[in-house]
């Protein structure tokens, strides 16, 4: 929601109302060190709202070196920050930089936690336009895409709440349904 190194960055209501705006709906993949400066009720409306959180690690950095044990001792750690919210914590989980190891795989199997990507991201953190990263994700969407926008906060990366404001109106008037992961497996399998 906020990095440890931006205490007042959390964007976590301006976000919810966005996505009320769009009768949207997300899953928000949160490393466990961003949320150690955003209030608990902050979080707790988002979900009430029928957003879902899901484990990305405790920090941002690629796990794919890590040892299975190590591995398995971060997403732990980050799985019980996440259930200090909610004990409804879907069984995703998504790899920092999108790098993948065996050794997590192996974790995530005996957790019974399936890998996410996604297939429409525009290198938002790198690229500050929010413009173009909009254009560009609703240029890949399909039915059934998993679009990856990360959390803007104040100070670092605030032109992603354009962009997701942008996407969402533009999914909106294409006729999409944005809703969670969990509910877009739901409707996979019916």
């Amino acid at each position: 929601f906020c990095g440890l190194d931006n205490p007042n960055g959390d964007m976590t209501d301006e976000i919810r109302e966005l996505f009320k705006k769009y009768n949207a709906k997300a899953t928000f993949f949160v490393t466990g060190s961003h949320c150690m400066h955003t209030d608990q009720e902050k979080i707790e409306k988002l979900l009430e709202d029928g957003h879902e959180i899901a484990n990305h690690g405790m920090y941002d950095w690629p796990y794919n070196h890590y040892p299975q044990d190590q591995f398995e001792e971060d997403f732990m750690q980050t799985d019980q920050i996440l259930r200090q919210y909610t004990d409804n914590i879907p069984k995703y989980y998504r790899a920092p930089h999108a790098k993948f190891s065996k050794n997590m795989e192996s974790v995530l199997d005996k957790k019974g936690y399936t890998h996410i990507v996604c297939d429409g991201f525009a290198s938002d953190t790198a690229i500050p336009d929010a413009k173009w990263i909009s254009k560009f994700i609703l240029k890949k969407t399909k039915p059934g895409s998993i679009l990856l926008i990360h959390m803007p906060e104040r100070g670092v990366r605030e032109w992603n709440y354009e962009a997701i404001e942008l996407t969402l109106k533009g999914l909106k008037e294409e006729g999409y349904r944005i809703t969670t992961v969990s509910e877009l497996e739901e409707l996979s399998q019916s």
